[in-house]
């Protein structure tokens, strides 16, 4: 009680030290609120809710400060500054930028092909769109203006700068990465969806979770693969919204992936039905088809052997694999034979490309001659006969040859 008391003696004899203790002050200083319009002093103090205690104040929030109090007794005013502080202001962006959140940034997943033909995953990294761009710009420009230190400077002359240098270069000198179209075929429920969620990420996904089932359209991934980078778009719609017919002239996919259940008889014959249709539409030719074995984990309900879905897929010239997307198994392998086999395909079909027009430039006596006829006739018909069926069923299951 005693320090309250002594508090408040000593908060109302600063009060009357402001106010002015005699009358001329109190006077003078009435009339400089009138005219400035400064309000009472302890409407003042209520308004900025500062408690008295000692030499030191504090706000209703709880925190400390110190103030040096100024009196001029002149002018009527009363100047606090507070010890070590500064105006607090907003020195951040109203809404921060996060570059994980623009399109800039993806993921690169990155694969090594062994001697002995596996495949080691060398873990995903996050990539800038722009940085691969950027460095194609500035080491074409610093190639194309081979400047001395001198150069823009009192002593060099002047010498004009191509506008040519300075701009950028075009897309063939950028050399854009490739992009290639995947369609995967085959029975709902089989696993289509889960393979392509996995395809995304190294890390493990729950394939099993009923939320996976509502992720179908088109999905891409990036893949280094042997020192050069593709990008793999998958393309996943329901096996009732859109027919085989549709899907090959929409889209024209550089690859099919056909998948089944190795418990589902019923999708195996469907995988048979799809295979036969791209198979009589040369599309086993011209581009890259996979037969899918998926839940291999299921050994117990497996329905559909190794060997039946092998004969298959060297019957439609194909190639086979089976996967399990619950544990990961070979699912990576599939990733890195799809991208292989389509780089397969397409570097052929540019051997072959050169190879005629080599021969349409230039036609050979020897191959007007029947020797050279029937030489190749006897060619193609021992590889028929003997070295066909051999490698096509010991590279069916190989995904990196032919």
């Amino acid at each position: 009680m005693a320090q309250r008391a002594k508090l408040a003696r000593c908060q109302r004899s600063m009060e009357r030290s402001m106010t002015g203790h005699k009358k001329k002050d109190r006077v003078r200083n009435t009339d400089l609120r009138t005219k400035t319009g400064v309000t009472d002093v302890l409407t003042r103090v209520d308004q900025q809710k500062w408690r008295w205690t000692g030499h030191m104040l504090r706000d209703t929030t709880g925190k400390w400060s110190r103030l040096v109090t100024e009196w001029y007794p002149r002018d009527g005013r009363r100047n606090r500054v507070v010890e070590h502080s500064r105006p607090r202001v907003c020195s951040l962006p109203e809404k921060p930028y996060n570059p994980r959140l623009s399109d800039d940034l993806y993921r690169l997943r990155t694969f090594s092909i062994t001697t002995k033909g596996g495949v080691v995953n060398c873990g995903d990294s996050i990539c800038n769109r722009r940085s691969r761009s950027n460095t194609s710009v500035n080491s074409t420009n610093s190639r194309a203006s081979d400047r001395s230190p001198f150069d823009g400077s009192c002593c060099s002359g002047y010498r004009p700068v191509d506008s040519a240098s300075l701009d950028t270069p075009d897309d063939d000198e950028l050399d854009p990465i490739p992009k290639y179209r995947v369609v995967l075929l085959g029975d709902s429920g089989v696993g289509k969806t889960a393979l392509v969620s996995q395809f995304m990420t190294s890390e493990y996904m729950n394939t099993y979770d009923a939320s996976l089932d509502d992720e179908f359209g088109e999905k891409s991934v990036s893949v280094l693969l042997d020192g050069e980078e593709s990008e793999l778009i998958f393309i996943d719609h329901p096996s009732t919204e859109m027919s085989v017919e549709n899907c090959l002239s929409t889209y024209e996919p550089h690859a099919c992936v056909v998948v089944y259940s190795v418990v589902a008889k019923s999708s195996f014959v469907r995988a048979n039905e799809l295979l036969s249709y791209l198979a009589r539409e040369q599309f086993t030719v011209e581009r890259t088809a996979v037969l899918v074995g998926n839940k291999a984990d299921l050994a117990r309900a497996r329905q559909v052997s190794t060997n039946e879905g092998k004969a298959l897929a060297t019957s439609k010239d194909s190639k086979f694999i089976e996967t399990s997307s619950g544990i990961q198994h070979n699912v990576d392998e599939l990733l890195v034979g799809i991208l292989k086999q389509i780089r397969l395909k397409e570097s052929r079909e540019k051997k072959q490309a050169k190879k005629s027009a080599k021969q349409e430039t230039k036609p050979s006596k020897l191959a007007s001659s029947r020797t050279h006829i029937s030489l190749s006739i006897a060619r193609e018909l021992l590889q028929k006969i003997c070295i066909n069926d051999i490698s096509k069923s010991k590279s069916c299951e190989n995904l990196h040859v032919l």
